[in-house]
């Protein structure tokens, strides 16, 4: 084996220079602009050190697979963690041991001797990567783990005698208990220090678990649970005998004791054989390792699935143990906590519930650091303790709200530094233990994280007319405006009819049944779009009172969104027109706009006198016009739910096996790629239109679907969208009118 990154020997046995093999460098991003989004900002940076963890996967019923495994695990950081799974001949698993894999999050799967195919298929299920046991020190994310030689204080768990692994040839319950090593791993495990010894028989192995000397307990050194939605809780010791060195028995209890508290909970788990009698000192030993803190009942839960209960209760009482009636109980306690005395109680039972809780293992380090510039440093003392300045490998999460904010895209990971991809919501990348750790971080901002993952699943994207639009009415000052009472109703009111509009009046008057031609349609497109603008004053404006309505219009015009003005009626040529404030309204005589006769400004009776007109803006009428002010509400409600934002009123996609499409808004919000479709009437959402979108946000790989319209969406659409977003595993956001107003 060469040394170097993917070697996991003992530090004593490595050249200290990681070779190539796993993307490990750093290197500057050429089509990164540089510009931070926290720049200036203190951030809080949550930094998690932790082993690669494996699950092994090995044919069914197959002894020398399950040694292979234990050997393998025995010599990694973590290995008591990590997971057997017997493939069936069918090339499946169970259903405990997938809920085992879910629950435990491994990072990789690892091939003893499965079928290869079967091995591949159950690797792609899970998305996984899936490693040749041949190949554990050389590629693939399960070579990040470090030799239990190089954690924590050198020497040994007594200072003489080392820690106890089966012999070669022991039966199989002892290798599962203690762990076993070849010939040429033993001698690793020597030179480097860290002593080992071969177990003199079964007692030697059940004392040795006893008192945490088995070389399995040492591959858990630094190794608890970072995170669990539930405190792990202290909990009855668990011994699982087995008859006739049962495969069952072995392989249930190693993977629930790879699954029992660490670190948060406590709960010894012994493998024995179901005859002990010979072992004259045993019942001594486990007397004083009965005498824990009294937080639960009973003492003692005894397992098995070979062994009949007549001999497992006849086990518990050559051990002086008393059955107990009442059910198992953790007790509320505070304050000082008694331990347990004589006599202890037992129950037969299989305590699966104390396992299934999801976890993930680490050791957390917090580091407060202000993000400046294209480089944010994070320098911190390890808090995972290494026998040298640096050691073997391990994978290094982190997180913090400037990394939160982005979507957890692959290549947004590479923006962040190269060698790192997105897990469990957090950054992580490869790197050696250390003392002392210095990481370099480029926090892109969200434009750069949205472009990146733009340029990832299409081909070409770029603002669509309706968006281009949008954006040029995109600053926070109008959008907030919009949510305020009446003022979306007044736009609505002051739009300007045009060709659209004009068409679907004459379809009402033609009738139904009778679509206009093509000539039709061109002449209302042509003298639509000649449409004198809407003017209105708060009176004549058809919403609301007075007040409401002057309030309104005045907001309007104070963010530039419409102007105010006077209007003439000419006895001349009986045109209405507008005229706006301006140096010729402010001074001399009124004069009609079309023909220059002199006129008067529209007045009411004192004490009113001259009426305020208001018209929208160009740009504004044109907007609502074309649905883009709705766009603009929904890009409002979805600044105001999520704190980090980065958002477009209309995208055009061009993907790469040729198809188009558009999304209305198109973005992302908290870390998540939204995109979804806007309507000013709710009925629009027809069956084909949800299609269309729903082909959008699967090509996008979009987390959040937004499907809004400024008026009731009707409840039959509304569960069709739920029903497909339920099957693509998106989540369905519905903003109605009420919704955008909030």
């Amino acid at each position: 084996m060469t040394p170097g990154l993917s070697d996991k020997r003992p530090l004593a046995q490595r050249q200290p220079w990681p070779r190539a093999g796993y993307r490990f460098e750093f290197r500057e991003d050429q089509g990164h602009d540089g510009a931070v989004s926290f720049i200036g900002q203190s951030a809080l940076f949550t930094v998690t050190v932790r082993p690669a963890r494996a699950a092994y996967l090995i044919a069914e019923e197959s002894l020398d697979g399950f040694r292979r495994a234990v050997q393998e695990a025995s010599e990694r950081w973590g290995g008591q963690t990590e997971l057997i799974i017997p493939v069936r001949d069918d090339g499946t698993i169970s259903l405990d041991s997938q809920r085992m894999i879910e629950l435990s999050h491994v990072d990789g799967l690892v091939n003893i001797d499965a079928p290869v195919d079967h091995a591949k298929s159950l690797a792609d299920s899970f998305g996984m990567h899936l490693t040749p046991i041949k190949d554990i020190d050389s590629w693939g994310v399960t070579q990040c783990t470090s030799h239990p030689a190089d954690l924590g204080p050198p020497g040994t768990v007594d200072g003489s005698n080392g820690y106890t692994i089966a012999a070669e040839g022991d039966p199989l319950w002892q290798v599962a208990a203690a762990g076993g090593l070849s010939a040429e791993a033993a001698k690793g495990f020597h030179e480097s220090g860290l002593t080992i010894r071969r177990a003199q028989g079964g007692l030697d192995i059940g004392e040795s678990q006893l008192r945490g000397h088995t070389l399995l307990e040492a591959t858990t050194v630094s190794m608890r649970e970072a995170w669990a939605p539930l405190t792990p809780a202290t909990s009855p010791t668990v011994i699982f005998l087995t008859s006739e060195d049962d495969f069952g028995d072995c392989l249930k209890f190693w993977n629930l004791r790879a699954l029992r508290p660490a670190g948060r909970g406590v709960m010894p788990m012994y493998l024995l054989p179901a005859d002990v009698s010979s072992w004259m000192s045993w019942p001594g030993v486990l007397f004083e390792a009965l005498k824990r803190p009294a937080h639960f009942s009973p003492d003692v839960l005894i397992v098995s699935s070979s062994v009949a209960e007549e001999a497992m209760h006849a086990f518990a009482e050559s051990m002086g143990l008393q059955l107990s009636e009442e059910a198992p109980a953790r007790p509320f306690t505070t304050g000082k906590v008694p331990k347990r005395l004589a006599p202890f109680t037992y129950q037969l039972d299989c305590p699966v519930h104390y396992f299934a809780f999801e976890r993930r293992y680490g050791e957390t380090e917090f580091v407060d650091v202000p993000v400046v510039g294209e480089k944010t440093v994070l320098r911190f003392a390890s808090p995972v303790p290494t026998t040298a300045a640096f050691a073997g490998l391990s994978l290094v999460s982190i997180s913090g709200e400037p990394l939160d904010a982005l979507p957890k895209r692959e290549p947004v990971a590479k923006l962040v530094t190269d060698s790192a991809e997105w897990h469990d919501e957090a950054i992580q990348i490869p790197d050696y233990l250390k003392r002392d750790w210095r990481i370099e971080l480029r926090i892109p901002t969200l434009a750069a994280g949205y472009e990146a993952v733009m340029r990832e699943v299409t081909n070409a994207h770029r603002l669509s007319d309706k968006g281009a639009l949008g954006a040029g009415l995109m600053e926070q000052g109008a959008i907030d405006v919009l949510r305020e009472a009446n003022v979306f109703e007044s736009i609505r009111q002051l739009t300007t009819p045009r060709g659209e509009k004009i068409a679907k009046e004459l379809e009402k008057l033609f009738g139904k049944g009778q679509p206009l031609t093509e000539e039709q349609r061109e002449f209302a497109e042509r003298f639509g779009g000649r449409s004198e603008r809407t003017f209105k004053c708060a009176e004549n404006l058809g919403h609301g009172s007075f007040e409401a309505a002057q309030t309104a219009l005045e907001r309007l015009a104070g963010i530039g969104w419409a102007e105010r003005g006077f209007r003439t009626v000419c006895g001349e040529c009986t045109n209405k027109s507008f005229v706006p404030f301006s140096a010729e309204a402010a001074r001399g005589v009124a004069r009609c706009p079309v023909c220059g006769a002199t006129t008067d400004y529209t007045r009411e009776p004192a004490p009113r006198g001259l009426v305020v007109y208001y018209r929208l803006d160009g740009r504004v009428d044109f907007a609502n016009d074309s649905g883009v002010i709705a766009h603009l509400m929904v890009l409002g409600t979805l600044q105001r739910r999520y704190k980090h934002t980065f958002l477009k009123p209309g995208v055009d996609l061009f993907f790469t096996d040729g198809v188009e499409g558009e999304a209305d808004v198109l973005g992302v919000c908290d870390g998540k790629l939204v995109s979804g479709e806007v309507k000013m009437s709710g009925y629009s959402f027809t069956e084909k239109q949800l299609e269309k979108d729903l082909d959008i946000v699967q090509r996008l790989r979009s987390e959040i679907y937004v499907m809004a319209a400024t008026s009731p969406i009707e409840d039959e659409a509304k569960q069709r969208a739920k029903a497909r977003c339920d099957e693509l595993g998106v989540q369905l956001l519905l903003l109605e009118r009420d919704d955008l107003l909030r």
